[in-house]
């Protein structure tokens, strides 16, 4: 039995839609694919993108921290001075009419200027005498 010449045209009309439709959805499922990469690839550079600058800032944050410690240990050094000195002052009178001498006010003066971060002036020496004239105020 020999097909006949329009049967056959209709099959291969419908073997070649067979075939267009099975490359159709072979190239969505390869377009699918290639656009998936393309996403995993924009997302890998945005999450490295971000790594760096996290790493960025982490470095800055470790060098502000390096350097706080630093003026702190510093702080401290002038603190443990600062005590050391306050023995001294101790030995003299305190009930006087005069509130501080000269040595208690500039002891003063480099507290205040330790506690404020300010660069603290090194001790010129012991006061000759008291200060005169007492802290009273005046209205």
């Amino acid at each position: 039995m020999v097909p006949e010449p329009g049967r056959m045209t209709v099959r291969l009309a419908l073997g070649a839609a067979l075939v267009a439709c099975l490359i159709g959805i072979g190239g969505f499922a390869y377009g699918v694919h290639v656009g998936t990469a393309q996403e995993q690839a924009a997302q890998k550079r945005a999450d490295d993108a971000r790594e760096a600058e996290r790493a960025k800032l982490q470095a800055q944050i470790d060098a502000s921290a390096q350097q706080h410690q630093a003026a702190e240990y510093a702080r401290q050094g002038a603190v443990r001075e600062i005590y050391h000195e306050s023995q001294k002052v101790i030995e003299r009178p305190v009930y006087r009419n005069v509130c501080l001498d000269a040595d208690g006010v500039g002891l003063l003066d480099r507290a205040a200027a330790t506690a404020n971060g300010e660069p603290v002036a090194p001790a010129a020496g012991i006061a000759a005498a008291p200060a005169d004239g007492s802290a009273r105020l005046q209205r």
